[in-house]
This record gives C-alpha cells, structure tokens and sequence, in this order.
C-alpha cells in the first residue's frame, strides 16, 4: 500500500474512521476512509465503491485515488482531501444562501446526469454528502451505496431514511427518479435550513407524512424564497414519480431558468427580525418589529455607501396582524429576490 503519514482524524462512524493523511509518495494531502475489519462481511462488495469513482471520473464526483486492505484486514479507500469539508459540516442545519444553494444543486445535478448516463444511481444523497471543492464547487461523495443497474429497471432499496422516495416505503426499488426525489429534498434542507423540517416521533409516522407528501412540508419555505424556486424543489420532490423531472438535466436547466439578484441573511433580534441584503451596490434592510397585542409593523431601509439608512416608504408597514405581516413580508423579500428591486 501507498506510505502514508496519519496527520488527524476528520471523523468518526459505525463503519470505522476517516482520516486525513500524507501519501509521501505522492507528496500529496488525501481523505482516506478506513473500514473495520469487524465492520466488514464481504470485501468483494467493499471494492465496489472505489470502483465505481474510478468509472465516474467527472469535476463534480469526489475522486478516488487508492483502495485496499492493511495486514490487520482493515480496508481502505483513499479519495481526494478537500478542507472545506460537507455541506452538512460547514453549515450544520443554517439555511445556505439561495445563490450558493441554486449552484450547489446544479453541481449536483451535473454529478447525477453523468452518472445516470452510464447507468450508475446513488441511493444516498444528502447534504453530509455533498463535499465543498477548493472553489466552492460542490462534489458527490459516499458512492458506498450505489450501484449499477440498467435503464429502465430499479435496484434494491437503500439511502437516508428522511431522504427516502414515497414509492420505495410502498415497496418499489430505487431509480434515477429516487435519486431526483433525494436531491429535491437536499435542496429543500439547504435554502430553508433544517429548523423547517417535520419531527416525526417513529419511523411509521416518517413512512406516513412522505407517503403524503407531508415530509418535508412543501407549504412551509422561508419568506424570502421565491415562487418559482418553491415550485421547481417541489416538483424534484413530488410523491408521483412520473411527475417529478424526467432526469437531472431537466432538473438542473429548470434551477438554472431563475434569476436570484439576492441574497437575504436573517439576523434574529430581541423585538423581532432583521432582514439584510446588499443589492445592487447598496445595503437593505427589513426589519420585522413585535409591538403589543400580537401586532407587528415592517420597517425597511435603503443604505447606498457610507450615507445614512433612508426608509423606503413603499415596503414600511404599521400595525399588522400575523396573517398580514407573514403575506406583506413574504411579498417585500421576494421582489427584491426576484427582481433586484
């Protein structure tokens, strides 16, 4: 095996331990996942991971670099080192800017129409597998669970419970459809943050709402996400298969046919919500104010450079209830997202 120097360990699982290294043959930095013996019942099945990245040799799939077996019986699998980490890693559950989020989905979409195209599907894609390059382009990983299958038929069903296609809890196999429905629901995760998402209290009840299409709640998104973003992850995420996208490619030209001219970051406060966002060379911001009885006023203010916040009259409103703050605000943030203005 290739000499390599453990310089720390990246993290930990059921399956054993990844860690960064030093290959002093190479001279070069890589991630390698090491699988314990115990953790491992047929090594021919192991392989099939390593072998899979090298027939899906593509910018947006994590790349592998060596594979195989110490003296202990340990197997290894030595991948490409990007220090940015996973998406799940770098923003633990926060809602991820929508134009990062809309390129994050893209990648992801580029990564699946490859390997579709060759006959390959993932079955477990999720923000904690999704990896960030050296220029914020988004990477595939952990193809432990994919497999190749021939157009048209399904495999065995695997993945992330709460990324798990209605049609497989009803007893179907997975297809480039599931891998669809995952992504939508990756894409729902990061643009809302996963303070959004449903508690189930069992797997029965998880079965039960994504059957519905209750999990995620397709109803509930953040203010400031627009309509057309709303209904293109809704469709990636639909419980009839045959209406979601018919492939990735569709996917990603859809996500690509939305202009977001903002991007809004929620700063909680002690009265209320601020809103902020630097558009068109000046700073916005939205502030959502709680006076008494449950009312509420929206305060919005324009700053070009160094001068003094400007209210903007047009998007200011004073004493509102619930029902008419939530529909005002919503209206406020998605023109400026949409429209720059």
């Amino acid at each position: 095996m290739s000499d390599y120097i453990q310089i720390k360990r990246l993290g930990a699982g059921n399956f054993g331990e990844v860690w960064l290294v030093f290959d002093r043959a190479l001279g070069i930095r890589l991630a390698v996942k090491y699988i314990r013996p115990d953790r491992v019942r047929d090594p021919t099945n192991f392989y099939q991971e390593p072998r899979t990245l090298r027939d899906l040799i593509h910018e947006n799939i994590v790349r592998v670099e060596d594979a195989g077996r110490l003296d202990n019986g340990t197997l290894y699998v030595a991948m490409e080192y990007l220090p940015a980490g996973s998406v799940e890693k770098r923003f633990q559950g926060r809602p991820v800017a929508l134009s990062y989020s809309k390129q994050i989905t893209c990648d992801l979409c580029w990564a699946l129409e490859y390997a579709h195209n060759r006959g390959y599907i993932h079955r477990d894609i999720k923000p904690g597998n999704i990896l960030i390059g050296r220029k914020g382009e988004a990477k595939l990983s952990d193809f432990g669970l994919a497999t190749r299958v021939p157009r048209g038929d399904a495999a065995s069903p695997y993945g992330y419970l709460t990324h798990i296609a209605p049609e497989i809890f009803q007893g179907e196999g997975a297809s480039a459809s599931t891998d669809i429905y995952a992504l939508g629901v990756t894409c729902y995760r990061i643009i809302n943050g996963d303070a959004l998402l449903p508690q189930p209290v069992d797997l029965s009840e998880l079965q039960d709402m994504v059957i519905q299409g209750q999990y995620p709640n397709r109803t509930k998104y953040l203010p400031y996400i627009p309509q057309s973003l709303r209904r293109v992850v809704n469709r990636a995420m639909d419980v009839d298969p045959h209406k979601r996208f018919n492939g990735a490619s569709q996917f990603r030209r859809a996500l690509e046919t939305i202009q977001l001219f903002c991007d809004w970051e929620i700063i909680p406060q002690r009265q209320g919500t601020l809103f902020r966002t630097n558009c068109k060379g000046a700073i916005f911001r939205v502030r959502v104010i709680r006076g008494k009885n449950r009312r509420f006023s929206i305060l919005t203010t324009k700053q070009k450079g160094s001068g003094a916040e400007r209210k903007a009259n047009n998007d200011t409103e004073l004493d509102l209830g619930r029902p008419d703050m939530k529909r005002r605000l919503r209206q406020i943030l998605t023109r400026y997202v949409s429209e720059g203005k």
